[in-house]
């Protein structure tokens, strides 16, 4: 079956270009408000406090999406979730034009944004999963996170091109524009049939959740990978906008290059795995998991601009191939659960924060590239040991 098998849904191809607008405003803001931390601050700390906030609310706040989204419509979480970032960063804009902006604005409006974030990515996925099965569900999936990948290069690139040419009011009204445009593409997508709006108590969502991970191997494997990826490999980019400035001495458009390089190699990444659609996608899962924490660990060596740049091409190849197979485990679980089984990886993406705070503090103490160094170098030991340990993550019986 082709790539674009799932293309040819008109459902589905509404939902990429609402998908694409939503994805790089999202990278716009996180882009952007680092780069200004930075500049107000000085501190790689407080550069790390951005990355934060945004996956605290996943943490807090993912199992219950997953709740969410097994209650509502999808299509009206998505829409709900949007609204409320269009409110955000309409506040954000203000307080720019005030010339009043400080950290704690920046924090506080990346942790409301972090909670849509959640409520999106349980809703989105959980969407996807029931319009399409098997081969198909792969080929989607990988289509989605095209999108998603696309964005973490144009996104970048956009962000601080608009910092230097229109200012950081300029970037976030270009946000604006494009959030407004994303709504109008998911407006138009066909509305689920058959989701109830009667919620379940957050306890009883928690449970079921942990049920889920319990019962099923594919869905603890991929619970755990996911958390030792989030808490060792996706922190360290918190820390590529102080490598660009302090060790690279690179500008803010130079930094968005560095930073979409991660997108470039992971949309290079998404291609060739929509190609091959590979049958071990347990294997694929944990290859790509220590790809992205091996050519980050080479990263933090570089002293070269464009080596730090393929490097990070490379990681992008990694973290494409992790993010397209992460959801393989909703597969394994009943279709009314899956939102569930989504809400316990939204859970272990949240986990992120505590490797995010330990970055920063060990840059300032040790600096940026001994920090990297050292949480990947633990994290592929640990990689190893799950797949060592977890037989679905190496698509044995």
């Amino acid at each position: 079956m082709g790539m674009f098998a799932a293309f040819a849904s008109p459902t589905f191809r509404m939902l990429a270009g609402a998908s694409w607008c939503y994805y790089t405003y999202r990278m716009m803001e996180l882009t952007v408000l680092s780069w200004l931390v930075l500049e107000l601050t000085d501190s790689p700390a407080q550069v790390a406090l951005v990355a934060v906030s945004r996956a605290t609310p996943m943490f807090l706040f993912g199992l219950i999406a997953g709740g969410i989204a097994d209650r509502f419509t999808r299509k009206s979480v998505m829409l709900a979730a949007q609204a409320l970032n269009l409110v955000v960063m309409g506040v954000v804009l203000a307080v720019m034009l005030a010339g009043a902006i400080e950290a704690w604005h920046v924090y506080v409006a990346v942790g409301a944004t972090g909670f849509t974030w959640a409520l999106d990515y349980t809703s989105r996925r959980a969407y996807l999963a029931s319009l399409f099965s098997g081969r198909r569900f792969t080929n989607a999936m990988s289509l989605d996170i095209g999108s998603l990948i696309s964005a973490n290069l144009t996104g970048p690139v956009l962000g601080t091109a608009l910092i230097r040419w229109a200012d950081y009011s300029g970037a976030y009204m270009a946000m604006i524009v494009l959030g407004l445009v994303g709504m109008v593409f998911l407006a138009m997508v066909a509305e689920e049939q058959g989701a109830g709006v009667r919620l379940e108590s957050p306890l009883r969502t928690v449970a079921e959740a942990f049920r889920a991970t319990r019962l099923y191997p594919a869905v603890m494997a991929s619970v755990l990978l996911t958390a030792v990826y989030n808490v060792l490999g996706w922190p360290i980019t918190t820390q590529i906008p102080v490598i660009a400035r302090d060790v690279l001495g690179a500008s803010e458009v130079l930094y968005g290059i560095l930073q979409g390089g991660l997108g470039a190699g992971a949309l290079i990444g998404a291609v060739l795995l929509a190609t091959a659609n590979p049958t071990r996608r347990g294997t694929t899962y944990a290859a790509g998991t220590f790809l992205f924490l091996a050519a980050a660990f080479l990263f933090s060596f570089s002293p070269w601009y464009a080596a730090s740049v393929l490097l990070l091409m490379v990681a992008g190849v990694g973290l494409v191939t992790f993010a397209i197979m992460q959801p393989l485990a909703v597969e394994t679980v009943p279709a009314a659960q899956r939102g569930r089984a989504l809400g316990a990886i939204a859970l272990a993406i949240g986990l992120s924060p505590p490797g995010m705070v330990a970055v920063g503090f060990m840059s300032e103490a040790i600096g940026p590239q001994s920090a990297i160094a050292i949480l990947t170098g633990v994290g592929m030991v640990v990689v190893a040991a799950l797949w060592l340990r977890y037989p679905a993550l190496r698509d044995a019986a």
